[in-house]
């Protein structure tokens, strides 16, 4: 646990160098370049993308200071090294251009990410007086996942409308417009792979849960043998 937590002091100072190093880079390339835009997205995007990955770690390190929020350290690096890939990765580092896989392995890390940040929210402040059923916890914790994908989708329509983005990746390389099916693959395919990372989640919890319970139930026949044997 104590290594978790260093681990996680470090990549928080890492990453946010990063985000910060973002900032520095495009703002030279506006002044020093004189140019507004970079690929098809506007240098400003860039800088707005880096300043919200940085209040990303900033916020959560906030409230984790203040006992506002308690997560494991595990998967608070699986959230920390989430970010970097998405934003600074994928953002900034364009990433989303040079590997046509990387945003469909981002949405689908991020719906176990969603899943497992869910499963433990809801049984450390909804559900700690009582222990919930399992298929129920599940359930919840799914549907959490599913609204807050959904919701980051709209996030991306709005945006491409209003500020001339291309998140939703309905222009081409070029710039040309796609239509039809190929304009919707993207946010579809988003979809998708943040639904079956959930449904992994699902798998590993009720995999990881019988072992528990498997592991439990010897220890307990372990236990009822050897006070036999002392009565005995």
């Amino acid at each position: 646990m104590k290594k978790l937590e260093a681990v996680r002091d470090y990549l928080e100072i890492a990453i946010g160098s990063c985000f910060i190093a973002s900032i520095l880079f495009y703002f030279s390339q506006y002044l020093c370049l004189q140019t507004s835009s970079y690929g098809n997205e506007p240098i400003w995007f860039f800088i707005v993308q880096a300043l919200s990955g940085i209040l990303a770690i900033i916020v959560p390190y906030k409230m984790r200071m203040q006992n506002k929020i308690s997560i494991s350290p595990l998967l608070y690096c699986f959230y920390l090294l989430f970010l970097f890939a998405s934003l600074f990765l994928g953002e900034l580092c364009h990433f989303y251009l040079f590997i046509p896989s990387w945003d469909s392995l981002l949405h689908f890390s991020s719906g176990l990410l969603l899943f497992f940040v869910s499963l433990e929210w809801m049984q450390k402040t909804v559900l700690r007086r009582r222990s919930p059923d399992l298929f129920p916890l599940l359930f919840l914790s799914m549907c959490i996942s599913f609204t807050i994908g959904s919701i980051w989708e709209i996030y991306e329509f709005i945006s491409d409308g209003i500020f001339q983005t291309n998140m939703q990746r309905f222009l081409s390389i070029t710039g040309e417009s796609l239509i039809g099916r190929n304009a919707l693959l993207d946010t579809m395919t988003d979809l998708i792979f943040g639904f079956l990372g959930t449904f992994l989640g699902i798998i590993l919890y009720i995999y990881e849960h019988k072992y528990k319970m498997r592991e439990d139930i010897q220890e307990k026949k372990a236990l009822d043998s050897f006070l036999e044997e002392e009565d005995f």
